[in-house]
């Protein structure tokens, strides 16, 4: 977890340390062939020193802010605003008890997004001044429009 977000300077810095400590090895290896062994301690750093570069390396790009090469970047989805406007509002009663709900012709000329408007939400009603045609307000408010 510690060396989840090495920098690059870090990463620099290990590689430099093991490839010099992998010099020292190298010519310590004649001296352990005629069985001489006071290299020891510089092979066993060698090899950690190799092995946590090869960690490091394989967690570079790995977080957020450096993305893997060849990852879809996908942007973000906006939140589409569906506000009713509530000069569209309109409530009354009509032979079969109480509406409310939004003008169809207001909803469409004011409402921004009216092109997202669910056409299953229309009802029709009549009114003093005859038949008219409405959004019921509760069909909005569950399709994602609130009262402006």
């Amino acid at each position: 977890m510690m060396l989840r977000h090495l920098s690059k300077s870090m990463t620099a810095g290990m590689l430099a340390v093991t490839l010099a400590l992998t010099g020292i090895t190298a010519t310590a290896s004649p001296a352990a062939a005629n069985g001489h062994r006071n290299n020891q301690g510089a092979e066993a750093a060698a090899i950690f020193g190799g092995l946590l570069l090869l960690y490091g390396l394989s967690q570079v790009g790995r977080d957020g802010r450096h993305p893997q090469a060849g990852a879809p970047v996908r942007p973000r989805p906006q939140p589409v605003h569906r506000v009713a406007p509530q000069r569209c509002l309109i409530q009354g009663h009509d032979n079969n008890g109480q509406y409310r709900g939004y003008r169809y012709r207001c909803m469409q000329q004011h409402a921004q997004n009216a092109h997202l408007l669910p056409q299953s939400c229309l009802r029709h009603v009549w009114t003093d001044r005859g038949q008219r045609t409405i959004y019921g307000g509760r069909c909005l408010a569950n399709n994602g429009w609130v009262r402006g």
